[in-house]
């Protein structure tokens, strides 16, 4: 009985996990409530889930605001860009299927072509939003190029594409169907969400982190010549090239440090 209860156990090591992810979902809702403020809520959801799976988190609070904190400005430019192409599309469709008075639909070949043509950029601009914010977690880059980054990951590893809009389909629809998970909402489904999408990120992101020991084409993506180059190891401090600035590091984490990319 005492080994069951001992740190080290599966038991002990699992409830700390469950801790872990109820302070984690708990921040990232408080951080949430301004609405404004949701780009780089996100950002750092993914930037604690993405080391968890790595067991490479240190302090959750502090990770999580080092985060929400370092990729402040850029979380919240690309939030905002969202909502505004968000806005357009659905004024689009509004105005396509005859919700906007005055419009109606004449029933054309081309309103039929122009709707199925917005459907495709809806579903491809869903995908890119998959992977921005997890993307802006672990890389260093211009808002551009973690837009261009994103939707080119997002095509390359559809799987996980697909696998984390389910994950988050499910928590959203929950919410929506049946109001008495509210409370599993506000304890722990946001985060678990992030967590799990994470172990898929992780294994994709891998691809364009160049290992010490070999050089390998994968640290390129498809379509690209440039490659990603690891971030130094966090508490180290070196000089980033002139068309990257170089995020400052998180005191008192291990090594493996979020990686910085030079595309």
């Amino acid at each position: 009985m005492g080994k069951f209860f001992n740190l080290d156990s599966p038991f002990v090591q699992f409830m700390n996990r469950v801790a872990d992810l109820m302070i984690l979902n708990l921040l990232f809702i408080v951080c949430c409530l301004p609405v404004i403020t949701i780009g780089p809520a996100v950002t750092a959801l993914y930037y604690v889930t993405l080391k968890m799976t790595r067991n490479e988190e240190s302090y959750i609070v502090r990770s999580y605001f080092h985060s929400f904190k370092q990729n402040f400005r850029q979380g919240l430019i690309m939030w905002l860009l969202d909502l505004m192409v968000l806005g357009i599309m659905v004024l689009d469709f509004s105005v396509l299927n005859g919700k906007v008075p005055g419009i109606s639909d004449p029933g054309t070949p081309v309103f039929t072509v122009v709707r199925v043509v917005i459907m495709v950029v809806s579903l491809l601009f869903l995908f890119t939003v998959t992977f921005s914010f997890p993307v802006l977690a672990k890389f260093d880059n211009t808002i551009k190029n973690t837009y261009r980054n994103s939707f080119l990951m997002s095509c390359r590893h559809l799987l996980t594409t697909v696998t984390a809009v389910i994950c988050w389909a499910v928590v959203f629809l929950s919410g929506y169907l049946f109001p008495r998970l509210l409370i599993l909402h506000i304890l722990i489904l946001f985060s678990l969400a992030a967590f799990g999408a994470s172990f898929l990120f992780v294994k994709a992101f891998d691809n364009y982190i160049p290992k010490e020991e070999e050089e390998s084409s994968e640290g390129s993506l498809e379509g690209s010549s440039e490659e990603l180059t690891e971030k130094p190891a966090e508490g180290v401090l070196e000089k980033a090239p002139e068309e990257l600035t170089g995020k400052p590091a998180e005191a008192g984490n291990d090594p493996a440090g979020k990686p910085t990319e030079t595309v």
